[in-house]
């Protein structure tokens, strides 16, 4: 496993100049290339909104979620947060238009100034957090609609079904739903950036998977403080399990638990829904991939793993490391400055995987 370099802002192994090349549809493509090595870059911070955004959550969400994850069954209330989150959404110019999809629904995103979505240009699919568990595109609405800005691109955000009702292979299959919705509204594969957040990036990777079996490669893969690997007992055993302020050890007990009940009750030909380990089945030919992620949250040991095994397959990897933020910080958008600047680095790497400007 690498570790972050001591100087902020600088790689700790510089990707090689570009190639351009040209993709099915004429179009040019830069692509990084890997030398088996994975870039990794130490951001500075964290600011003083910083401090107080993780001592805030280290306050509130860690102890809820403490007591949660030892009695994860009960009908706890998730799916207020996003309702909760519609109400709370600030009024703007941004364009919201409501997707169907065959079992679940997703919103269609522009910033103000962004182009409609009509098969011309790049598309983002976003792929929510939440423990496959809550939120949604209404509690995402602010970190969607700043990517939409900085990328200068629609974003689908698919609002999958949820756990415990329904399992994380359902929920995979509502996200390739929107990748085939996308495809048939004129969208090539180099025009599509799949990305998401903690669940949302192990949907992401999955779905890149998928699509690789049939032959189709997105331009890239954006995870932000993913969950990649639903095995616990790393994560559990990593150093920032005492420095986490969101998560305590019990959490990925109760988030196995949950996942694993949910693929028991989802059979097919009589048997259960297999747990599927997105790190287990890299290969060469996967997106290019920029993965986000704080360096005090228990998901940076996900980050730099699945860093390193893709590049070692030479498929172009980056991990920003972001000193003491709250994981998924992101979201709180437009507050932080890290979050803003976050993003927008997205927005860039974005513009320049899809070739478009």
């Amino acid at each position: 496993m690498t570790a972050p370099s001591n100087v902020p802002g600088s790689p700790r192994n510089a990707i090689r100049p570009h190639d351009v090349l040209k993709s099915r549809s004429g179009r040019a493509r830069k692509f990084a290339i890997s030398d088996g090595v994975p870039v990794e870059v130490l951001e500075s911070g964290p600011s003083v909104a910083a401090r107080v955004a993780t001592l805030a959550s280290r306050l509130t969400i860690r102890p809820v979620l403490a007591v949660g994850s030892y009695v994860p069954d009960l009908p706890w209330p998730w799916s207020l947060i996003d309702l909760a989150s519609r109400v709370l959404l600030p009024v703007s110019a941004t364009v919201r238009e409501t997707v169907s999809l065959p079992n679940a629904s997703a919103q269609l995103v522009r910033a103000p100034g962004v182009l409609p979505a009509d098969g011309s240009r790049r598309m983002i699919l976003y792929f929510h957090g939440g423990a496959f568990l809550t939120c949604g595109a209404n509690s995402h609405g602010r970190l969607v609609e700043a990517l939409s800005k900085f990328a200068d691109s629609p974003v689908l955000v698919v609002n999958y079904r949820l756990l415990p009702k329904h399992s994380v292979g359902m929920a995979l299959d509502d996200c390739h739903d929107a990748y085939q919705w996308l495809r048939r509204r004129g969208y090539e594969p180099d025009q599509i950036v799949l990305a998401g957040d903690s669940a949302g990036g192990y949907l992401a990777l999955s779905l890149a998977q998928r699509l690789q079996e049939v032959g189709e490669e997105p331009a890239a893969l954006v995870a932000i403080s993913p969950l990649l690997q639903l095995a616990k007992e790393y994560k559990q055993a990593h150093p920032n399990i005492k420095t986490d302020a969101m998560f305590p050890a019990r959490a990925f007990d109760a988030l196995v638990e949950l996942v694993a009940s949910a693929a028991e009750k989802n059979t097919a030909d009589g048997k259960p829904e297999e747990i599927y380990e997105p790190l287990e089945h890299i290969k060469p030919g996967l997106p290019r991939t920029l993965i986000h992620v704080s360096g005090s949250e228990v998901l940076l040991h996900d980050a730099q793993l699945a860093a390193s095994r893709l590049a070692a397959v030479g498929v172009p990897a980056e991990v920003r490391v972001w000193p003491g933020q709250v994981h998924d910080f992101q979201l709180t958008a437009p507050l932080l400055p890290e979050a803003v600047r976050s993003l927008r680095q997205i927005g860039e790497y974005i513009r320049e995987a899809t070739g478009q400007g």
